[in-house]
């Protein structure tokens, strides 16, 4: 059999059988049984309900877990409740809609078109890009 490369992390292997889809590093193999269980959780019901039922019975023989772990972890504590005073808020006052779609808005120049004339630099700032250096010259539309 010839080597294909793992999904995780993209290093080449010789899979054992034809339905081994990523290496054996133990790291992989996480990775591969979370995409498993995040899919059997989609798609089966029972498995679901069996998963739930298990945490259930887990927190009532641990009561005390995230009181430990709170003590235990400060600083994470500590985040955890600004992001979640930070939900609270947003749920409590939820956004204005906007009537602009999309990212930029762009009939929000009100001057001259003559001014627009020049070079520019393009900066992304949503996507990964280089930035462009352009050159805008603008041309007079005859009322005809």
């Amino acid at each position: 059999m010839e080597s294909v490369p793992c999904p995780a992390c993209s290093t080449f292997f010789v899979p054992r059988n034809k339905s081994q889809g990523f290496c054996s590093k133990p790291a992989c193999q996480r990775i591969r049984k979370a995409l498993w269980q995040k899919q059997k959780l989609a798609s089966d019901p029972d498995y679901k309900e069996g998963q739930r039922l298990s945490q259930k019975k887990w927190l009532q023989n641990n009561p005390d877990y995230w009181e430990k772990y709170r003590r235990r972890n400060p600083k994470k504590a500590n985040r955890n409740r600004v992001l979640q005073k930070i939900r609270n808020m947003k749920q409590q006052h939820p956004p204005k809609p906007s009537k602009t779609f999309g990212i930029a808005k762009m009939d929000s120049r009100k001057s001259s078109l003559q001014s627009l004339s020049g070079q520019y630099w393009l900066i992304p700032t949503v996507a990964k890009m280089d930035a462009v250096k352009i050159f805008i010259a603008t041309v007079p539309i005859n009322p005809s």
